[in-house]
């Protein structure tokens, strides 16, 4: 596991994550891994995401009765316990393939993660759950992975039965319908993550069919992380040339900009930080904060259509074109027709001697190898697996174009 930055507040760009699910500050990134901003993992803004039909022409959280921002999909998490009164001495169920920020609010909470086993499709294996010791259970965190929606229903049935709360993960599918009813739906309550979706510099959100969500009294944005956010958005698309006709321009502003804050960081690196945790802490007063405003209206105005498509005809094009490859496979090489995959998954045999090099020559991916600390290995679990030989795609033009050259 390696030794990360903590993220103690809003991450200054999201864009550029250099390993699965740990938060690093932008000014923090080792100086080889740089040049991998030319190869966005997730969505960048640019005059291009304003083009196209605004609706989706599939349903999604959104169908939701009930809705709000938050700064992130792990404060979502944090409100969602919240909103459940799960605390000391509560269990909560969680998939051992998860990201740490997954786990993270609910040790922060108190509460005990128990982790659970995925079968070979990644749903929850509903199979040992019936044989588990659940006493003291009283939520799970369920995931839709790679943006594929899991079947739901009889996941829905098992938690009614054991009256344990659901709490739906939809961080990876935004758009798709499960079992007949769109993702968001199927959850007590469900949260979702929209830097993996929309091109902004932060944001979740929390949602319910059935709870109105009354409680959260979230405070507002200071009017420096109004402008940081509006900024850091506009930079990142500057950076990947996403702004024709001002790239110039704002580059050199963006420039001189990063000039100053180098200066004023340079006795704040890594190197001089000691030793730090690698698992997430955030402060408590994120979790119950408000999203920026050009969060929010850059969610909302952005072509959730373009968004779609262009997701659907890039994934199909990657599993066209690794389909024949030695020594790997997809996990999912057929999208179903309600889904909007988030990235490809991509199963590698000898993951230790392609990992690493793949990066290093600018794949955008990463892979979920970061594991809480006291997570189990159980028999006919595949989560484990998955954290070390399962990577993740993009699923962007930049990468279907490099994966097309090799």
């Amino acid at each position: 596991m390696s030794n990360q930055p903590r993220c103690t507040g809003r991450a200054r760009d999201r864009r550029d994550i250099p390993t699965g699910t740990a938060c690093v500050e932008a000014n923090t990134m080792p100086e080889e891994q740089i040049g991998m901003r030319s190869y966005p993992r997730l969505p960048v803004l640019g005059w291009s995401a304003f083009s196209g039909e605004r609706a989706a022409p599939t349903p999604g959280v959104l169908s939701a009765r009930y809705r709000r921002y938050t700064t992130s999909g792990r404060a979502a998490i944090a409100l969602a316990l919240r909103a459940l009164h799960i605390g000391l001495g509560d269990k909560v169920l969680v998939p051992t393939y998860h990201c740490l920020t997954m786990i993270a609010p609910v040790v922060q909470t108190g509460a005990q993660p128990m982790f659970y086993p995925i079968t070979a499709s990644g749903e929850v294996d509903l199979e040992w759950l019936q044989r588990a010791a659940l006493a003291g259970s009283r939520a799970m965190l369920a995931a839709h992975y790679f943006g594929i929606p899991q079947p739901m229903l009889r996941l829905r049935a098992f938690c009614d039965a054991h009256r344990i709360a659901l709490i739906e993960d939809c961080a990876h599918t935004f758009f798709g319908m499960s079992d007949g009813a769109a993702v968001g739906s199927w959850g007590d309550l469900a949260i979702a993550s929209l830097p993996k979706v929309f091109p902004v510099p932060e944001g979740g959100l929390i949602l319910s069919a059935m709870h109105p969500l009354k409680e959260f009294d979230l405070a507002p944005c200071s009017w420096r992380d109004e402008v940081k956010a509006a900024i850091d958005a506009i930079e990142v698309g500057v950076v990947h040339r996403r702004f024709t006709g001002l790239n110039t321009l704002l580059g050199g502003l963006f420039g001189l900009k990063g000039w100053l804050l180098r200066r004023h960081d340079s006795a704040d690196t890594p190197a001089n930080r000691g030793g730090e945790s690698p698992v997430p802490t955030v402060d408590f007063r994120f979790y119950f904060s408000r999203p920026a405003a050009v969060t929010r209206w850059l969610a909302s105005r952005v072509r959730q259509a373009r968004i779609v498509g262009n997701r659907r005809r890039n994934y199909a094009a990657l599993a066209s074109r690794l389909s024949r490859i030695d020594g790997a496979h997809a996990l999912r090489p057929d999208l179903p027709d309600d889904a909007t995959p988030y990235v490809f998954p991509l199963y590698v045999n000898d993951p230790a001697a392609s990992y690493q090099r793949l990066r290093s020559a600018g794949i955008p991916l990463f892979r979920w190898d970061e594991l809480w600390p006291g997570t189990p290995v159980i028999g006919g679990d595949h989560g484990l697996d998955w954290a070390i030989g399962s990577f993740s795609l993009a699923v962007t033009r930049t990468c279907l174009c490099m994966i097309s050259r090799r």
